[in-house]
């Protein structure tokens, strides 16, 4: 395949919080133990719609939760075959310093380090052999579009080992947007015994009855649940959302704050009145390979499904971006590769 690759390809760059524009450049050159990926699909992460976040970003591509097919294999790498479809995460730990050995991946300086090059926004992708060797591998059992969750998914897979044991327990999601659904599935896959949904958009609630749980707004959720949730889970980085949400846990109940408020910004809280109750807080930031591998499994067994709303080309990646801003029935957003786009 390699012999047939363009000298350029297309990328989507930040170039504001809410602006992109697509130029393009050379394609990404490949060493030893690196992978060429031609990109197959790559969805719009929840954080990539906070504006304090891709303010820090402008002038890089956007996009990390791509999949694509091995084009191009560095000499040294063995476990992939040109034609595999390929997740690669895009970060990845070392395995070896005091952070990892502590399986405290996202602390690792290689972890920090390492990136996709150029992005997930791109027609190609070059994977550096950091990730290459520690969290890429084929998902040729998988579609790219049932793929793409690995990432995702594996976001939320840490965060309930991070809450512990759900089994028999009512969990209680805050949020249902894409995390939030995959979090209420994986909430019954664990073994709830009930998943609360909580969301004030009625099409999302809907959504989050189809897959099983108990839809409530938060006005129902604040009259109903007032102290009686072992677990809740925090999607909506706002300080009043998360104070709502902590007087939703039952006492020695466990909430986890799964996204962040922007840094600096600061939320209210009676430390007093958790400690009585005995309030475990949690949070959770991104994924390490161990997690990637145990949403793999999760995808492939049919238990989790990624809930795809809608579809857009590279070239429509403005008008993606705004969809997924909207949020009410764009639950997730992904761009597409058809193989003539960057061929």
């Amino acid at each position: 395949m390699s012999h047939s690759l363009p000298a350029n390809m297309r990328q989507a760059v930040i170039v504001a919080a809410d602006r992109f524009e697509i130029r393009e450049v050379p394609l990404p050159q490949i060493g030893p133990g690196e992978v060429l990926l031609r990109t197959r699909t790559c969805g719009i992460c929840s954080g990539d719609l906070m504006p304090w976040y891709l303010a820090r970003k402008v002038g890089t591509v956007l996009g990390h939760e791509p999949i694509g097919v091995a084009v191009a294999i560095g000499p040294g790498v063995t476990q992939f075959c040109e034609g595999d479809l390929v997740f690669a995460h895009h970060h990845a730990p070392c395995l070896d310093c005091f952070a990892c050995r502590r399986r405290a991946f996202v602390h690792c300086p290689t972890w920090k380090r390492t990136a996709l090059d150029p992005g997930g926004m791109a027609d190609f992708i070059r994977v550096p052999a950091e990730i290459v060797r520690v969290d890429a591998f084929a998902v040729n059992d998988l579609t790219a579009e049932q793929a793409l969750f690995i990432e995702p998914l594996g976001c939320c897979v840490k965060a309930f080992e991070r809450v512990g044991c759900v089994v028999g327990r009512r969990v209680a999601v805050v949020g249902c947007g894409v995390m939030g659904l995959l979090n209420l599935q994986l909430a019954r896959t664990l073994g709830a015994v009930e998943v609360f949904a909580i969301e004030p958009d009625p099409f999302r609630r809907q959504f989050a009855a189809t897959l099983g749980a108990t839809p409530l707004t938060p006005d129902e959720a604040r009259t109903r649940l007032r102290h009686t949730v072992e677990v809740v889970v925090i999607g909506p980085g706002f300080p009043a959302v998360i104070r709502e949400a902590l007087d939703l846990v039952a006492p020695a109940g466990v909430a986890c704050l799964f996204t962040p408020t922007a840094t600096g910004i600061v939320t209210e809280l009676d430390l007093g009145e958790l400690y009585f109750r005995d309030v475990t807080l949690v949070t959770s930031y991104s994924c390490g390979p161990e997690d990637t591998r145990q949403a793999y499994h999760w995808l492939r067994s049919g238990k989790v499904v990624g809930p795809i709303t809608h579809r857009f080309r590279l070239e429509e990646i403005q008008r993606a971006f705004d969809t997924a801003k909207a949020g009410g029935a764009a639950i997730k957003v992904i761009v597409t590769f058809a193989e003539e786009d960057n061929s």
